[in-house]
Order: structure tokens, then sequence, then C-alpha cells
């Protein structure tokens, strides 16, 4: 299982509209899975679905802290995820963290 975001935790909070997610590996116990780029997303519903509230750019280096801007910032619930590019160019979606973007 590829790594998904381990902060802000589940339930956790982010402040203002800038946050660092952190990515974390889910069990290492899955096998690794091969990707060609990774970006992060902020979505009103899991598994990057919903409206779409802010993304990442694509990045193709390996996945490490990721700074996310334009967070709404306005008391709401959200959902933070890793989506994947795989060397076939299908994407899949890490498991979502939901959590409340305050100012």
């Amino acid at each position: 299982m590829p790594p998904r975001i381990l902060n802000p935790p589940n339930d956790g909070v982010t402040t203002t509209q800038f946050f660092n997610f952190v990515p974390a590996n889910a069990n290492g116990i899955f096998p690794a899975t091969n990707v060609t780029r990774w970006k992060v997303t902020v979505t009103t519903e899991e598994d990057n679905g919903g409206q779409l509230m802010t993304e990442t750019a694509w990045f193709s280096q390996p996945i490490t802290t990721c700074p996310v801007n334009n967070l709404p910032a306005d008391n709401d619930s959200y959902y933070g995820q890793i989506i994947y590019e795989t060397p076939d160019g299908s994407t899949f979606t890490s498991m979502s963290n939901l959590f409340q973007s305050c100012p």
C-alpha cells in the first residue's frame, strides 16, 4: 500500500491557508507499487470525490512532505488524499483523511 496522509491526522485540524501535508506508509507489509508521479488533493468527499478545494502540482520525485496552499480555512471539514499515477497512465487514490480547515 503506498503512503497516505499522516498529518493532518484523521479528524485533525489545520490552521491558515497553508499546511505541510506529511505522508506515511499505511502498513509496511504491503508490496511496493510503481508510480510515475503523485499529488495531494483536498476535496469535500472521500476518495477524491465531491468538490475539489485545492491541489498541488504533480511531482515525480519520491514522495515526501508536501506544502499545500489555498486551504479554505473556513472551519468546515475536508478530505486530504494522495493521487498516484502509474506507468500506464491510470490513477488511484490513497486512503483519505478527514480534517477541519480552520482560519
